[in-house]
């Protein structure tokens, strides 16, 4: 899979290796759905003088000088142990003579104690080892550690771009509904492909669509949606208001057909807080949330056009 937004990243990424002004560690950064992951193991595959090809790959490397580090799925969050023996394993000789290259993905799940234990390792490197760290939320990591990474970001690519794309993966398909749904992330909008997810952003547009008319009962709605599971509702939510937000300020850079006119009813502020609301849910998506009382609470406010949403009532 060709994927034409990493380009210039990789490029990049090969200049700095043949100036010999490889940074020790990365942090790839930017929305979810633009293939981080696959970037990062891409980098880990070219220490290694494997090619994964300029997709990046989806099968694992399995080269034993890659250390893959990642949230057990048994837990909620990366602990200070794993990076213990992350960092343990980046001191120790490497089996080929050549690099260690570590992933953590997502690195804006580490909590605090593995944070800082990872934070003397940034410090002090080990000759030949690269540490590659994968967010999709900005607002995460201790400056500490952004600091001392080489940050490469990822922009979701312009609309007519990511569309033209999609249609050379399938010819035909409603990707510019997918998109919507995805937040503008191409590769977000392929997953939900594969699922099916069609007939549910449908169903979610009419649903919201109807709430902001009172033709629908939000508790009712709320009641229907989370069966579809939180994240992708939160996920769908925030893709929506993104999208309402972006045609007001930029009004060719977005597709608010599916919503009608929902955008032109409800104020612009008032779309900011809600946004705030919806990130901030989706923040706490770690299963400390009741999933019904969630999409309730920020399915209600439309039903009076987000008045509730400037004190935070209700919220």
């Amino acid at each position: 899979m060709q994927i034409p937004w990493h380009k210039v990243r990789w490029q990049q990424f090969e200049q700095s290796i043949e100036r010999g002004r490889l940074a020790h560690a990365f942090l790839l950064e930017g929305p979810p759905g633009l293939g981080k992951g696959l970037f990062a193991r891409r980098m880990a595959a070219r220490m290694f003088g494997l090619d994964l090809g300029a997709g990046g790959g989806d099968e694992s490397i399995g080269h034993p000088d890659l250390i893959c580090v990642t949230v057990p799925e048994d837990k909620k969050q990366i602990g200070v142990d794993q990076i213990r023996e992350l960092c343990a394993a980046l001191s120790m000789t490497s089996h080929g003579g050549g690099y260690k290259v570590a992933i953590i993905d997502p690195a804006d799940r580490m909590n605090v104690n593995a944070a800082n234990s990872l934070l003397k390792t940034l410090e002090e490197p080990t000759a030949d080892t690269l540490l590659i760290l994968v967010r999709s939320r900005m607002d995460t990591l201790p400056a500490t550690i952004a600091s001392r990474c080489q940050r490469i970001r990822f922009p979701v690519p312009p609309r007519k771009a990511s569309e033209a794309w999609l249609e050379t993966i399938e010819p035909g398909r409603d990707w510019s509904l997918l998109l919507n749904a995805a937040g503008g992330a191409p590769l977000a909008a392929v997953r939900a492909a594969e699922a099916g997810e069609e007939e549910l952003e449908r169903r979610f547009a009419a649903d919201l669509r109807a709430i902001a008319s009172g033709a629908r009962d939000p508790v009712g709605a709320a009641s229907e949606w989370h069966r579809s599971g939180v994240e992708t509702c939160l996920r769908w939510l925030n893709a929506a208001v993104c999208d309402l937000i972006r045609a007001r300020l930029a009004p060719d850079s977005s597709d608010t057909n599916y919503l009608q006119n929902i955008d032109e009813t409800i104020p612009l502020e008032r779309l900011f807080h809600y946004l705030d609301e919806v990130q901030t849910a989706l923040a706490r998506r770690d299963g400390a949330l009741n999933a019904q009382m969630t999409v309730e609470s920020l399915l209600v406010p439309w039903a009076s056009r987000l008045e509730a949403v400037r004190t935070g009532v209700g919220h």
